[in-house]
């Protein structure tokens, strides 16, 4: 049995003893806004639809297929889980909505209280910057943060507009909570499925933060006052890539107290790293916001190092649905939600669903960790007043 979120009268509590001038969080005795809409940045694993949106016409999006969807909307919604993904989590925390696709054709009032311009292969560079560094493997698709930032600002102008004027817009938007989410992972993919070696992609860390926080910056002029930013992933304890980079007999390449491949991982911690000092000189820059940064890689390794004791089987490096192998996820066999593919009986007992993306319940724990503050400073619900 998975341990039940924290209470809001503890997290409220832990609120006030956190030091949230440090934070560039509000003044003492200024109480934060209770948000009323939410826009979030990302890849895969904050898309709750665009990608399929986008790849409307193609053969076959194995997001849109059974099963994924299943534990919790009982039908692909185009998220690539199982069910719910953080930002769900962090709407229901907030009482707010479930995020729509930027790209959904529904009516323009789904979008009153926010939208999601995450999309499946999003990075913090832009296509142009793959195309002069990295030619052997460029996104296919305007995906970047800087573009999900143009989808943004078309959307505050469009047809149906959330304000009518600069000045509207910024007091609404200073109202709003932004999620800028784990850029980078996909950005090192790209990277060194190009033929990059990992200190070739080392190297383009300060590049991809300084994206990120270009964005960041850019939202700030719009008129952002809470923006979260979070970190990347363990990138080696992903199925897909311990199978694509694994070396079989080489104990060494393992950390053996999770399985994972290490130099992978130390180049997500080594970006987190420069990420997080990059947010808090970010925060003496920007006073008058608060800027959180959520960490990824944290949970993340604690639900691989203690399975058990949190609710989750004991083999977590193995994905609940694939084509088979070691971690069931075979590059040359069936992804999940194509013919060929096979899905475990329980994936609540599971950290990834489909060899790259979390399980449901995997995304519970995390947002559980940076809405309470286990793994967020400040935490999301220290931003929000007690009538949550």
């Amino acid at each position: 049995m998975k341990p039940p979120p924290l209470s809001l009268a503890v997290v409220l509590v832990s609120c006030l003893l956190q030091n949230t001038g440090a934070s560039g969080g509000p003044e003492p005795g200024v109480q934060a806004p209770r948000f009323h809409s939410i826009f979030s940045f990302g890849s895969s694993y904050s898309d709750t639809g665009n990608f399929v949106l986008q790849s409307a016409g193609f053969p076959s999006v194995p997001f849109n297929n059974s099963p994924y969807g299943e534990t919790f909307f009982r039908h692909p919604t185009g998220r690539p889980s199982d069910g719910r993904l953080i930002i769900d989590f962090i709407a229901e925390a907030l009482e707010l909505p479930l995020l729509p696709p930027f790209l959904s054709k529904e009516a323009p009032q789904n979008f009153s209280q926010g939208a999601n311009f995450a999309i499946v292969g999003g990075t913090a560079l832009d296509a142009g910057f793959f195309l002069r560094h990295n030619s052997g493997s460029v996104p296919p698709s305007r995906s970047s943060l800087r573009a999900q930032i143009a989808w943004f600002r078309l959307f505050l102008r469009g047809q149906t507009p959330v304000c009518n004027s600069t000045l509207e817009c910024r007091e609404h938007l200073a109202r709003s909570l932004f999620v800028v989410g784990e850029f980078g992972l996909t950005d090192y993919c790209y990277i060194l499925s190009g033929g990059k070696s990992l200190l070739e992609a080392k190297a383009f860390v300060p590049e991809v933060v300084q994206a990120i926080i270009r964005g960041v910056e850019r939202l700030a002029e719009d008129g952002a006052r809470y923006v979260v930013v979070t970190g990347s992933p363990p990138m080696g304890c992903v199925p897909m890539a311990l199978a694509k980079y694994g070396v079989a007999g080489n104990a060494t390449e393992y950390d053996r107290r999770t399985g994972c491949l290490r130099r992978l991982n130390g180049l997500s911690q080594y970006h987190n790293w420069m990420l997080q000092e990059t947010v808090r000189r970010m925060r003496g820059k920007y006073p008058e916001m608060t800027i959180v940064y959520a960490d990824y890689h944290k949970p993340v390794a604690r639900l691989i190092r203690r399975p058990g004791k949190l609710g989750f089987a004991e083999d977590l490096l193995k994905a609940c649905c694939g084509g088979g192998g070691r971690y069931n996820y075979n590059p040359e066999g069936a992804a999940c939600g194509l013919p060929g593919a096979t899905a475990c009986s329980d994936p609540s007992t599971h950290l990834f669903w489909d060899g790259v993306h979390y399980t449901e319940a995997a995304n519970r724990f995390i947002a559980d960790g940076w809405l309470n503050g286990a793994y967020a400073h400040p935490s999301i619900l220290c931003m929000v007043d007690s009538g949550i």
